[in-house]
């Protein structure tokens, strides 16, 4: 086990980018739900900049939510939950780190997570049963690189805290770092991964950012992925259409409903067996006022970005 000390963001960034960590290493797996293998390759490999995920309000809810989540989880079951600032490494798996946010008795890590995403989530009372894979799998990982004996996942389920306790599997550690030790072989021999097209389509785009634009000529063998698109697109239109046209036929049965109920509330709810519509009203918004300090400033900016337009 190789502790380094994290001066600071900057620091932490650089440390990250030499290191498959935990929560990285599901995308080895093909486990991720976020991150395919050639995004995880195309970043390490210095050739596409990690996505900035600053102003994601996903991230930024764990940022805020996950400590409340531990200091709610040590106050009930009167555990020592204390932040991690320093960064692990595995010494005998050259490029394998993982960045803590919580320990406790010692070095045993303490994964939290405020959102149960995804399937596999079982528990009875206060003690998860079932997590999903790609959780365990991260926690195996930082139990690796601390050498804990066992890991805590604590999740937010039914809005209370409830944990798992996941005792380290040899098994399970050992195939992480051939995993890790062949990702790092393929980044060192140039071996890029294929690109997922199912999965892949924004990091793609992303991409485009450091081509140089130019005009090309693709095979005539290619000609039916512009066909398939002209075809799906349509097809999207056609399903856009009747997706409304079936929202406008159950309003205007709801509306002559309503009309003879002579009710009125602040939300209208249209149930249909397992079924429901919900009618909310956003209010409206008298927006910013333009001031004269405001002048020669710049109002309503956004980030640019590239618009992908495919056609006949």
């Amino acid at each position: 086990m190789g502790v380094v000390s994290v001066r600071d963001q900057i620091h932490w960034h650089e440390i990250r980018s030499k290191h498959i960590g935990a929560s990285d290493i599901s995308a080895l797996f093909g486990m991720s739900p976020f991150t395919t293998q050639w995004q995880l390759w195309m970043e390490k490999s210095g050739k596409l900049p990690p996505e900035d995920l600053s102003g994601n309000k996903a991230v930024q809810a764990g940022t805020f939510l996950e400590s409340g989540i531990a200091n709610w989880a040590a106050h009930r079951w009167d555990m020592a939950i204390e932040k991690v600032t320093d960064y692990y490494t595995a010494d005998d798996c050259a490029g394998m780190g993982a960045s803590l946010d919580f320990k406790t008795d010692g070095n045993h890590p303490v994964e939290i997570k405020w959102s149960a995403y995804g399937n596999g989530w079982e528990y009875d009372g206060e003690i998860i049963t079932s997590a999903p894979d790609n959780y365990i799998l991260q926690v195996q990982h930082q139990m690796a690189c601390t050498g804990a004996e066992h890991g805590w996942l604590i999740a937010l389920l039914r809005n209370e805290p409830r944990r798992m306790k996941i005792p380290r599997s040899g098994e399970i550690i050992s195939a992480i770092k051939s995993h890790v030790t062949t990702f790092w072989d393929s980044v060192r021999d140039g071996e890029e991964p294929p690109v997922d097209f199912d999965k892949d389509g924004e990091a793609v785009v992303r991409l485009l950012d450091f081509v140089p634009m130019s005009e090309v000529t693709l095979g005539t063998e290619h000609a039916g992925l512009f066909k398939a698109y002209q075809e799906n697109a349509a097809i999207e239109k056609e399903a856009k259409a009747k997706k409304e046209a079936a929202k406008t036929e159950l309003l205007t049965l709801s509306i002559e409903v309503m009309k003879k109920m002579n009710t009125s509330q602040d939300k209208g709810v249209v149930k249909c067996g397992d079924h429901k519509l919900s009618i909310s009203t956003i209010k409206a918004s008298v927006g910013t006022e333009i001031t004269p300090d405001m002048v020669g400033g710049f109002y309503g900016a956004r980030s640019g970005y590239k618009k992908v337009t495919v056609s006949k």
